[in-house]
C-alpha cells in the first residue's frame, strides 16, 4: 500500500480548538483545518481544560478527507491552574504554565518525528508568545492583536474601575511591547510575524522592528445565498447589538444614540450578551425612556447567535476597544448592513458598501453620528438595500475557505528562503501591502 500522508508535518499551538465555540476556539480550529488542506500532516496542541471534546471527538468533526491528516493532542492544566483561568489577575499566570507544559510535550514530538514548521494561532494576543520558535525550524506567530486601547476622550463614559482598567492596560501595552524579553525574541526568531489588523500591523512593525503581515484573525464559514427581502421603512427599525456586557463595549454609546431619535421613528434593540455592566445599562436606558424598547438576551451558543443576525435590519458596533468583532463578520454573511465606530479592526472590516461609519472624535459626536446614521438608514429602504447586498458581497472575502490560496503560500514561503508567493498575497482580505523588499523571510537560527 502507498502512503499518501504528507511528508510535510506541521506543529499548530492553539490553545483555544472547538469547531463550534467561541471565536478564539473557531479560529483555532479553521486554522487547523486550512493547514491540512494546504498539504501538512498537521499536530494540534490545545487545551482540553477549556473545550467539551477530548482529542478523539475532536477528530470526529473533521471532514472525512482530513481526519488522517490532523491529530489533537491535549495538554492538560492542574486543577489549581484551571481555577486561575477564570479571573482576570491570575489568568495570564496559568496562561503562561500552559505554554511551558505545551512547549515540553512539543519538544518529546519533536524529537520522535520531526516537524517542518510551528504555527502559533491561538490565544490571539502578544502578551504570551509560548515557546515554539525555540525548537530551531520556521516558525509563524500570528494573527496577533491586543494593542488597540481605548480612545483618552472618551473615558468619561466608564465607572471609576474601568477608567482605571484600560488606563492602566493602555500603560501595560507599551511596557510589554517594548520591554518583555520573550515577546520581543519570538518577533526575531519568526519566520513571520501576523497582525490582525491594519491598526496592529503599524505597532507591531514599529515595536518589533520587523516586517509584518496582515490578516485578520476570525472569519466565517457561511455567507447567505439568497439577498434579503425588501424593508418597510413603516415598520420599527430592528437593531442588534452582541458582545460582553463589559465598559469597553461601550453600550451607553447606542443607548443615548436611540434616545435622541424622533419619537415617531419606532425601533426594536436586541441586546445579546452577559456582563457585569448589565444592571447598570439597564438603568440608564430606564432613565432614558427608551427600556421598553429594548430587549436584553443571555449569550447563547454559537449557531444560536445566527438567527438573531437574520432578525436583524441593522447590526451596531460601539466598541472602543476590540481587535476586530465576530458580530461584524457574521453581520456581513447575513447581509446585514452595519452601523460602526471607524477605528481599530472595525475600520478593517466595514466599508461603504456594507455599512455606515461613525467618527471616533468625542462621545456627543459619536453619539450623534449613531442617530443620523439610523435615522438614515429606518427613512431609505434604498439605501439599506444597497448595503445589504454590500454586505454579503464583502462577506465572502472573510470565508474560512477562501484563504486556503494564501495560506499554502505563507507556509511555503516560511519553509523557503524567498518570499515570492506571499509577496501578492501579503494580506488575504485586501491584497498586497508590502513591497516584495520587506516580505523577506528571516532566517530560524537552528
Amino acid at each position: 500500500m502507498v502512503d499518501d500522508t504528507p511528508k510535510k508535518k506541521l506543529l499548530m499551538l492553539a490553545y483555544c480548538c472547538h469547531p463550534a465555540g467561541t471565536m478564539e476556539q473557531r479560529n483555532g480550529w479553521h486554522r487547523a483545518v486550512l493547514a491540512a488542506q494546504s498539504g501538512f500532516s498537521v499536530t494540534v496542541l490545545y487545551c482540553p481544560s477549556i473545550t467539551d471534546l477530548d482529542n478523539s471527538l475532536l477528530v470526529s468533526r473533521l471532514p472525512d478527507d482530513l481526519r488522517r491528516l490532523v491529530q489533537f493532542v491535549p495538554v492538560p492544566l492542574s486543577r489549581s491552574h484551571k481555577l486561575w483561568l477564570d479571573y482576570e489577575p491570575t489568568f495570564y499566570a496559568a496562561y503562561k504554565r500552559w505554554h511551558r507544559l505545551a512547549f515540553q510535550q512539543a519538544k518529546t514530538l519533536h524529537s520522535q518525528n520531526p516537524f517542518n514548521l510551528t504555527h502559533t494561532v491561538t490565544l490571539c494576543g502578544f502578551r504570551e508568545p509560548g515557546y515554539l520558535w525555540r525548537l530551531g525550524i520556521p516558525h509563524i506567530w500570528g494573527p496577533l492583536g491586543g494593542t488597540h486601547v481605548f480612545p483618552v476622550q472618551f473615558l468619561s463614559l466608564l465607572g471609576w474601575k474601568d477608567r482605571l482598567r484600560e488606563s492602566m492596560r493602555t500603560c501595560l501595552n507599551g511596557l510589554q511591547l517594548c520591554g518583555t524579553p520573550r515577546v520581543w525574541q519570538a518577533s526575531k526568531k519568526s519566520a513571520f510575524v501576523i497582525a490582525a489588523t491594519s491598526a496592529a500591523q503599524k505597532t507591531f512593525s514599529k515595536s518589533f522592528g520587523v516586517p509584518i503581515l496582515t490578516e485578520l484573525e476570525a472569519g466565517i464559514e457561511f455567507v447567505r445565498e439568497q439577498s434579503r427581502p425588501e424593508r418597510d421603512p413603516k415598520e420599527p427599525l430592528k437593531i442588534l447589538w452582541a458582545g460582553r456586557l463589559r465598559g469597553w463595549k461601550a453600550l451607553p454609546i447606542l443607548l443615548r444614540a436611540l434616545a435622541r431619535l424622533p419619537k415617531d421613528q419606532a425601533f426594536s434593540l436586541r441586546v445579546l450578551g452577559d456582563g457585569g455592566c448589565q444592571k447598570e445599562w439597564q438603568q440608564l436606558a430606564a432613565n432614558l425612556g427608551i427600556a421598553l424598547s429594548i430587549e436584553w438576551v443571555p449569550w447563547p451558543t454559537y449557531t444560536e447567535t445566527l438567527p438573531h443576525y437574520d432578525w436583524a435590519d441593522v447590526f451596531a458596533f460601539t466598541s472602543l476597544r476590540d481587535t476586530s468583532g465576530t458580530g461584524l463578520l457574521e453581520a456581513l454573511a447575513a447581509g446585514c448592513p452595519i452601523i460602526s465606530v471607524n477605528h481599530q479592526g472595525a475600520a478593517d472590516i466595514v466599508d461603504e458598501t456594507c455599512g455606515m461609519l461613525i467618527p471616533v472624535v468625542d462621545p456627543e459626536r459619536t453619539v450623534q453620528g449613531f442617530t443620523d446614521s439610523l435615522r438614515q438608514l429606518h427613512q431609505a429602504p434604498e439605501l439599506w438595500k444597497r448595503l445589504s447586498e454590500g454586505a454579503l458581497a464583502r462577506a465572502q472575502m472573510y470565508r474560512w475557505d477562501a484563504r486556503l490560496g494564501w495560506t499554502k503560500a505563507l507556509y511555503e514561503s516560511a519553509l523557503s528562503d524567498g518570499c515570492q508567493n506571499i509577496a501578492r498575497l501579503a494580506s488575504p482580505e485586501r491584497g498586497p501591502e508590502l513591497k516584495d523588499s520587506e516580505l523577506t523571510t528571516r532566517n530560524v537560527p537552528l
